[in-house]
């Protein structure tokens, strides 16, 4: 065999190995979360139990990641929070979130290819996910293309569901009641004894 067909192959072996560690290296950073921004800023006596979710001995304070211009952004995002954390809608403040990573709009980039929303195929759902990965690298935190609702609507609820879940853990290390004896009403914990 010539000397090129050995230094193809080896040149094809090296290659194949660098993009593998690419793909490989871009597949965890995508599924790596951001640091939370709120962290930074925090005062006596405040949580920020995820990127969303601010609690301090005056109340819950939701952070939303997009401007509200029209979307529901200050009403339908503080809603998803507040039926999840099993708080009520006016019981809740609004404040906007920083500029983070954390924030970044998947929906407005996937959704804004050349793609039909109607498109199913492994084209277009291959294209959306590339799109969000695009979005998430980049820290595109886009309100835009009615996306604020859509996008933000799982994080919210998850946002609100993990803090009802720290709080109902925070009260049964507290009272010594075991968690799953413990529920939510109107944003306070209540024991057994308290629901009847």
């Amino acid at each position: 065999m010539s000397r090129a067909g050995t230094i193809a192959r080896r040149t094809f072996l090296i290659g194949t190995a660098v993009i593998t560690g690419g793909v490989a290296f871009g597949v965890y950073a995508y599924k790596r979360e951001p640091i939370n921004p709120l962290l930074k800023e925090l005062g006596d006596g405040q949580a920020a139990l995820t990127p969303y979710v601010r609690i301090d001995q005056t109340g819950v304070t939701i952070i939303t990641p997009r401007a509200d211009l029209g979307q529901g952004v200050a009403s339908v995002l503080a809603a998803l929070v507040a039926e999840e954390l099993d708080i009520a809608w006016n019981d809740i403040r609004i404040d906007f979130g920083p500029p983070s990573n954390a924030y970044y709009n998947g929906i407005a980039a996937a959704e804004g290819l050349p793609v039909p929303a109607t498109d199913t195929s492994i084209k277009a759902r291959s294209a959306r996910v590339v799109g969000d990965a695009v979005s998430k690298f980049l820290g595109l935190q886009i309100t835009g293309g009615s996306s604020s609702v859509a996008d933000a609507y799982e994080k919210m609820r998850i946002a609100g569901a993990a803090a009802r879940e720290v709080l109902l853990h925070a009260a049964a290390m507290r009272t010594g009641i075991p968690k799953h004896q413990l529920k939510t009403r109107d944003g306070s914990v209540i024991t057994r004894a308290a629901r009847c």
